[in-house]
């Protein structure tokens, strides 16, 4: 076993015992979250986050930025985001809106590198103007778009929830659908070429239409694994750049 992936056990380990996980409960569920992060359900995300991280490992370019964006990361991410900055030594660059959850695992996080002698990544809630464009040759976004807080019309549209009991209710659709388009947009803009992309079923839904705007090839493998905590089909998927390829052809399945 490599110093790399012990420590990368280390600090995996350390943050178990180190994050609040009740309080980080809170903010999945209303009422009483002590037992929302279980042990069962603590060790399915840091499964699903080991496999997507070995299946990320190897897609990720060995040259070319050796950095990733991930945006409206949280507890969910944890796992291949450190796998990405202590195993594979890359940089981390990590957008979400402060709250409850970030403040936690910002705390934790740094209580753990400090008790370990490890600069880990860090949340940063600032908007995506702080990335260089094409700067980026991996891209996050999974259940962002979805959000029920932060987007709620759209959540419902997305699940196709609209008008059932499961509907939030609540949201201008309108609204939601430009905040949408507007971040999404702003992320693709950071894509190198090529890109690898990690996203859900249904952010792809407003992604589609968006690369093909902006030039890029997006190429959707068959294959999926479902989210630890949501349950969304996460698809790791390529962006290229094709500036000289008619924008009908720029979408396509594989």
């Amino acid at each position: 076993m490599s110093a790399a992936v012990q420590l990368f056990g280390a600090v995996q380990a350390a943050l178990e015992l180190e994050l609040d996980w009740k309080l980080l409960g809170s903010a999945y569920c209303e009422g009483d979250a002590s037992e929302f992060f279980d042990a069962a359900l603590r060790e399915r995300v840091l499964d699903t986050g080991l496999r997507l991280a070995d299946e990320l490992a190897g897609r990720l370019a060995a040259n070319g930025p050796r950095r990733s964006l991930y945006l409206g990361a949280a507890v969910a991410e944890l796992a291949p985001l450190l796998v990405e900055h202590l195993v594979l030594g890359r940089e981390v660059i990590w957008i979400n809106l402060a709250g409850v959850e970030l403040r936690e695992l910002a705390r934790g996080l740094a209580v753990v590198g400090a008790k370990l002698g490890v600069s880990l990544p860090q949340p940063v809630f600032e908007s995506l103007d702080r990335v260089d464009k094409a700067s980026c040759d991996h891209l996050w976004m999974v259940s962002v778009l979805t959000d029920p807080d932060t987007f709620p019309a759209l959540h419902d549209e997305l699940y196709e929830r609209a008008g059932s009991d499961l509907a939030t209710g609540r949201g201008s659709l309108s609204d939601d659908r430009r905040r949408a388009d507007e971040l999404t947009r702003a992320l693709l803009e950071r894509a190198a070429s090529p890109c690898t992309l990690c996203t859900s079923d249904e952010e792809l839904e407003v992604l589609r239409p968006l690369a093909l705007e902006l030039g890029l090839q997006l190429e959707i493998p068959s294959t999926a694994r479902s989210s630890a905590i949501v349950g969304d089909k996460v698809r790791i998927c390529r962006l290229t750049h094709r500036p000289n390829v008619g924008a009908r052809n720029l979408a396509t399945d594989r």
